[in-house]
């Protein structure tokens, strides 16, 4: 089975936010923040296992600080647990002010991804923790991992009472 380090997993990348990247507020567009999410989530996880990977599911997403067009945003993500087909990267967008040169988390979340079943049976490597932040976040993984498996469990109940009008 293996095991990789998180650090073996990171993912970074670096851009500068344009006018079209913005909302009606004139901050980045959420929809275009969990669009390079899912991309560096993605190589993240391919870092760890060479296969067919489709994202499942974001949780713990939180837009903690404005970012805009004076600013260029890291992103940086990294595997923090595996089990069975299930992958979880952790990601953190770093936003840079051009102007104050002052720096702050903007923006976090976890995102799931499965190795496809067409990519035939997989062992995930195991990841290990190194730095206090990655064993602050891996720490969590299982309770994550307990709480997507009893939403899932109830998805049925929760779909049961949402309407299609």
């Amino acid at each position: 089975m293996g095991q990789k380090t998180c650090q073996q997993t990171r993912t970074v990348s670096e851009r500068i936010i344009f006018d079209g990247d913005l909302n009606d507020k004139q901050t980045l567009f959420g929809g275009k923040t969990l669009s390079l999410l899912d991309e560096n989530a993605g190589l993240a996880s391919f870092k760890l296992v060479h296969a067919k990977i489709a994202t499942v599911g974001y949780d713990h997403i939180n837009f903690w600080r404005p970012i805009t067009t004076d600013k260029y945003i890291k992103m940086e993500s990294f595997v923090t647990g595996v089990s069975d087909r299930q992958i979880e990267v952790f990601t953190k967008i770093i936003s840079h002010d051009l102007k104050t040169d002052v720096t702050e988390i903007a923006f976090t979340s976890f995102c799931t991804l499965m190795t496809l079943r067409s990519a035939g049976q997989i062992e995930l490597p195991k990841i290990f923790p190194e730095t206090d932040e990655e064993k602050y976040l891996c720490a969590g993984f299982d309770e994550r991992l307990r709480q997507r498996q009893q939403d899932y469990l109830q998805k049925d109940e929760f779909m049961s009472h949402l309407t299609m009008d």
